[in-house]
């Protein structure tokens, strides 16, 4: 016999938010050696560009860090570089053949500092509300790039920060499943493919199903 559960994040407990949160079950759910399959996934894409972070770090030499931030928003190629030029103040501009960003450097040390490198200095070196680990930082969405002693170029950049999202469950962890932090509680990969304000519809293939941990009983779930 199976069981069917179904989820709205506007029905959620209290203290949970959209992309985070509790449901409390009419009944306990017991459950042993049995699979799962997500049937609908329905949501709106609201990531924009800006969602993992506004600021762009550039060296000052040494361990020294500068920081500039663009306003919150969704981009365009050409709207991102005049986003970057109003807030350096330095000459940026976007190519839409190659899809690239160059920008001109204040000075042959002030280098732009990616994501990966920004793991080398340490927090105090960081404004207000970023860390090492965590910088809130544009790098996801500008990627890798190639810099001179004058220019940086971003030489492949996105409009948005993520190409994919995880629906995950801490109460229904399933066997065999391995995600990109190595955590066995992702039950559905969801592509986004259509840019923000779109609608995400999205579910398991029809062949696909889970194995869920042995013996689950519980009076919530947890998703995010």
């Amino acid at each position: 016999m199976s069981t069917q559960i179904w989820v709205d994040s506007r029905a959620r407990q209290t203290g949970g938010t959209d992309s985070n949160f509790e449901i409390l079950l009419r009944e306990s759910l017991h459950l042993k050696d049995a699979r799962l399959r997500v049937f609908n996934i329905n949501f709106s894409d609201s990531f924009l560009t800006t969602s993992a972070g506004t600021q762009l770090f550039f060296a000052l030499g040494g361990t020294n860090l500068t920081a500039v931030s663009i306003p919150t928003g969704a981009y365009t190629g050409t709207t991102l570089a005049t986003a970057i030029q109003t807030a350096t103040g330095r000459t940026t501009a976007y190519d839409s053949l190659k899809n690239s960003i160059t920008h001109t450097l204040s000075s042959a040390s002030a280098k732009w500092v990616s994501d990966e490198e920004l793991l080398s200095y340490s927090g105090s070196a960081f404004p207000s509300g970023s860390t090492p680990e965590e910088p809130m930082s544009l790098g996801q969405v500008l990627g890798g790039a190639t810099q001179t002693t004058t220019t940086v170029t971003w030489n492949f950049v996105r409009m948005s920060p993520y190409s994919c999202l995880y629906l995950r469950s801490h109460a229904l962890s399933c066997e065999r499943t391995h995600g990109p932090r190595g955590t066995s509680n992702i039950i559905c990969q969801v592509p986004l493919i259509n840019g923000v304000g779109s609608q995400v519809l999205a579910n398991m293939p029809d062949s696909c199903a889970l194995d869920l941990h042995d013996a689950i009983a519980s009076e919530a779930s947890i998703f995010s």
